[in-house]
């Protein structure tokens, strides 16, 4: 077999770089939290369209969770305000999508400067299946019944749906922004100082 003979196809050619047709990880600028902000946003926005599929499917209000969201501020009102885009709506969406954001850059900075988890092998939709269900727990049982308690009327299975959806969404997005696949025999970052 030639150098340049594939092992596994057996076709001619350059080796295929590592990472495949990932986009390169240098195309982000080098801000701790970045990448995985970006990967929350997309998160954020699938989280938001299941829920909007969900409460359509069950006959409610597309926008409630984002009404529910601005209760905060407007207090029981956002929830029989008329029309589709009016103030609670939009206020919720945004704070929706900050909160989103916020969690993905925590979700990027824990799985890849303190868990080290690599972006191969179903790491992170597994990474993100357990965030996603993490972050439901915290919330439904620690935040919300202090912070909005509008939003435990949201009906709990569907919350859990909307939130494993963001986890496993924002794991997916993280691992193609910001690559880190395995390489055998080399050791973890955080235990190559302990080898020398």
């Amino acid at each position: 077999m030639s150098s340049n003979m594939s092992p596994l196809n057996g076709t001619t050619g350059s080796p295929r770089p590592e990472g495949g047709n990932r986009m390169d990880a240098s195309s982000l600028p080098n801000i701790p939290g970045l990448g995985g902000a970006i990967a929350g946003l997309a998160g954020g926005l699938a989280m938001m369209v299941s829920g909007a599929l969900i409460a359509g499917s069950m006959g409610r209000d597309m926008w409630l969770e984002a009404r529910q969201i601005s209760t905060v501020f407007y207090g029981s009102e956002a929830l029989t305000a008329p029309g589709m885009l009016n103030a609670p709506v939009i206020v919720g969406t945004i704070v929706h999508f900050l909160i989103a954001a916020a969690l993905g850059a925590l979700f990027g900075i824990v799985s890849r400067r303190v868990l080290l988890l690599p972006s191969d092998f179903g790491a992170p939709v597994l990474a993100g299946l357990i965030y996603g269900m993490l972050v439901w727990m915290v919330a439904y049982f620690i935040i919300l019944p202090f912070a909005d308690p509008a939003l435990l009327d949201t009906y709990a299975p569907s919350f859990i749906v909307q939130n494993l959806v963001f986890g496993i969404v924002t794991g997916l997005v993280y691992a193609r922004l910001r690559p880190s696949p395995y390489t055998r025999g080399e050791p973890a970052p955080a235990l190559a100082g302990a080898v020398k």
